[in-house]
């Protein structure tokens, strides 16, 4: 399937959708878009909203990754804006079951490295493009050593049937994919990509009223706020 077309400097929204319930959204600048590949831009301090559990009763003593989990399983999660950090390249590829992101430091523009998101292949929606995080990721160091993240994770949601099994053959091949072009220092590994730089004027992108804290396109509870001067 085609990605969707976008005008580069707009904004389109990133939506992840839980069983057809939104469940995050971040306002990214389109950088590139063509039917095969859709680059975006999202700068440290753009806001987005996400689905978080923390602090509600039950989850002071689990780590990020537990309370992940344990939204996922029961649902119960309240709207949370949250800033983005570093500065994040992101790189949809059509029919491709990952999102590769290529982070810097805002601070030094020092490039941090790689991040593989294995999520469902994006779709298009009225104001950008709706996926899902699958639970398993991939970090790639600048020196592109890796490893697995939350792969125990990942398992053990298909095992449970949080995940359903069908997904499991399309990231096996999706990781041999994005392993390949690693090794080969292609695709979105090739050096090339680690020397972006923003454009000097670029305006932070910014979610809609309807995907923003308090918007309408939630039906999960207001939760924590960013603070603001």
């Amino acid at each position: 399937m085609e990605l969707p077309l976008f005008a580069p400097g707009s904004t389109m929204i990133a939506e992840d959708r839980w069983h057809d319930e939104l469940w995050a959204a971040v306002p990214q600048r389109v950088v590139d878009s063509t039917a095969d590949q859709l680059v975006t831009y999202v700068p440290t301090g753009a806001v987005a909203t996400r689905a978080s559990n923390r602090d509600l009763p039950g989850t002071e003593t689990l780590t990020r990754d537990q309370r992940k989990m344990l939204a996922l399983r029961t649902g119960v999660a309240r709207v949370a804006e949250v800033p983005e950090a570093p500065d994040k390249l992101f790189l949809y590829r059509s029919d491709r079951w990952s999102r590769i992101n290529l982070g810097w430091r805002s601070t030094t523009g020092e490039f941090l490295g790689w991040y593989v998101n294995f999520e469902f292949p994006a779709e298009r929606t009225l104001t950008g493009i709706r996926t899902m995080d699958l639970v398993l990721d991939l970090w790639v160091n600048p020196d592109r050593s890796w490893q697995w993240k939350d792969r125990s994770d990942y398992l053990r949601a298909v095992d449970d049937h949080l995940l359903d099994a069908a997904v499991r053959p399309h990231l096996d091949d999706e990781a041999a994919l994005v392993l390949d072009e690693l090794n080969t220092a292609s695709g979105p590994f090739a050096e090339e990509w680690t020397r972006f730089r923003p454009g000097p004027d670029w305006a932070v992108p910014v979610l809609t009223d309807g995907h923003a804290w308090g918007g309408s396109l939630w039906d999960l509870p207001e939760g924590r706020r960013v603070m603001r001067t």
